[in-house]
């Protein structure tokens, strides 16, 4: 009992902080629904494999277990990123305290990790991302305790965190690789020839290889997927915007990790720990180069909050604390002024009049979207309206249709977005399921659909085209969706077109990820 008690004493901080973060996460938790990512990894926990289209299956089998226990509901799966998040703000004061990072230290570096929108905003969403920020800071505790005790057996601690971390998000190889180079030109380089390094290279081969089997079994779609976002995403990736964003989105974090950095380089006290900064260096290098998103990186900052917390305390000994309040006085006044675009602490129609008096301050860029205009909510945030509405005018339409319409009527979505939010929604299992050729929908789409009619949602303008008879069954009207006035559509008697390009959409999405496509 006074082992537990010392412990909790011990910790107090770093606990508190790591409760707020999971608090803070809860109480926001239902101001705004679904992101439309989040429909679709739901929908992956339903069809659980080793792979999908565009991402690896560690998601989708935690999303099974969390819902198996907790439900589907909107706050039970928003539990599942905020209690990871949880977890990793409080590796981040452990590690600080490993560090001999006295108070100031862990309230300077937990603070910057609290409130930067990077850290925060994962914990909202059900994406990889939260699990990816996760392992690159497990694996950075990994070599952390590598320098510290000099045992290369520690490496096999490897296994489970990059085998894991694969399975959670493939970027895991960036960091991955930017730490092996880091170690090799490091003074620590004797660590790694011994046989502990190549059973663990073989150990993390063998908890991936369900994954790789799966890839290669369906012509490797991590590389096709690759390719299309560099033709279409990643080759519009500017150095500048790419650099400014890196900055952005650790904005109340800034002076804390940049001062990590020059700790690293610099001082002599963790000399021992430079491997991080190098580390850090060589992964932005690696993303910078593949032309990977900006917030490919978040997770390499992580490591660096950690040793600024510690420099700034040492720094500030010689002004008895002063500069690590103004530090301290930075972060929050930036973090509280950017908070509202980080975390949806207001429901949207108190949002949209923030952000109106944000634009009045010549602030306009944080509401402008991919379309260059100007809109009254963050487009993130108008990602996470208006399903509910899609779903339910979806099943009102369809409770109108006679029983001897309704089994001889296939339901479509024109993206995973449409189709997870039209699946989530019914009202229970004995309505249809959705179907799509987007993303991962189009491995469990069949090669011939047997209907008479169908339930479009989308936009396409072949929808005539398709169906001798059409009608507009509804629009998603919310007035902050971002794709509002969105149509669904009801087509019946489908023409021989239909089938024709329903062949050829299933030979350019679903049959060229079959090896043998006659199957």
């Amino acid at each position: 009992m006074d082992k537990l008690l010392n412990w909790l004493k011990a910790y107090q901080i770093i606990l508190i902080f790591a409760v707020a973060k999971l608090v803070v996460h809860l109480f926001t938790a239902t101001n705004y629904g679904f992101q439309r990512d989040a429909y679709l990894y739901l929908a992956q926990s339903r069809h659980l494999d080793w792979g999908f289209f565009s991402t690896p299956p560690l998601l989708a089998f935690v999303t099974r277990i969390h819902t198996f226990i907790w439900g589907d509901s909107l706050l039970a799966v928003r539990l599942l990123p905020a209690l990871v998040g949880a977890v990793s703000i409080f590796v981040v004061g452990w590690l600080i305290r490993q560090l001999k990072g006295g108070t100031m230290a862990q309230l300077i570096g937990l603070t910057a990790y609290f409130v930067s929108p990077a850290f925060l905003r994962p914990a909202v969403l059900l994406q990889p991302v939260i699990f990816n920020h996760l392992f690159w800071l497990l694996a950075a505790v990994v070599v952390f305790q590598l320098v510290r005790k000099q045992d290369p057996k520690l490496l096999l601690w490897m296994i489970p965190v990059l085998g894991l971390g694969w399975l959670a998000k493939y970027s895991i190889i960036f960091y991955g690789s930017a730490l092996l180079v880091a170690l090799l030109i490091s003074r620590h380089r004797k660590m790694l020839w011994t046989w502990y390094l190549p059973v663990a290279i073989v150990g993390g081969l063998l908890v991936i290889l369900p994954n790789l089997i799966w890839q290669y079994q369906h012509n490797w779609p991590v590389i096709s997927h690759m390719t299309e976002l560099q033709e279409t995403q990643l080759g519009n990736v500017l150095l500048k915007d790419f650099l400014f964003v890196q900055v952005l989105m650790h904005l109340p974090a800034l002076p804390v990790w940049l001062g990590g950095l020059i700790w690293l380089i610099f001082t002599r006290e963790h000399r021992n720990h430079r491997i991080f900064a190098w580390a850090f260096a060589l992964s932005l290098l690696l993303i910078i180069l593949l032309r990977g998103k900006s917030y490919y990186t978040i997770a390499a900052y992580t490591i660096l909050v950690v040793f600024g917390g510690i420099a700034w305390e040492r720094w500030s000994h010689r002004s008895r604390g002063i500069v690590a309040y103004i530090v301290l006085a930075f972060i929050l006044l930036n973090g509280i002024f950017v908070l509202p675009f980080s975390l949806p602490i207001y429901k949207p129609d108190r949002m949209v009049e923030y952000d109106r008096k944000q634009v009045k301050r010549g602030l306009d860029v944080i509401l402008k979207w991919e379309d260059g205009e100007v809109h009254d909510l963050p487009q993130d945030y108008a990602d996470m309206v208006g399903w509910d509405e899609l779903g339910d005018k979806v099943w009102a339409f369809y409770d109108t249709l006679a029983d001897s319409v309704k089994i001889n009527t296939l339901v479509y979505g024109e993206n995973y977005g449409h189709t997870g939010a039209a699946l989530y929604h019914r009202p229970d299992r004995s309505y249809p399921e959705v179907f799509s050729f987007n993303d991962a929908f189009m491995e469990w789409i069949p090669r011939r659909p047997e209907m008479e009619h169908m339930i479009y949602v989308g936009y396409s303008d072949r929808i005539p085209q398709y169906f001798r008879e059409v009608e507009l069954a509804g629009k998603v009207e919310h007035p902050h969706f971002r794709e509002r006035g969105l149509p669904i559509w009801f087509g019946s008697h489908p023409t021989p077109r239909l089938y024709e390009e329903w062949e050829e959409r299933w030979q350019e999405s679903k049959g060229r990820f079959i090896r043998n496509s006659s199957e």
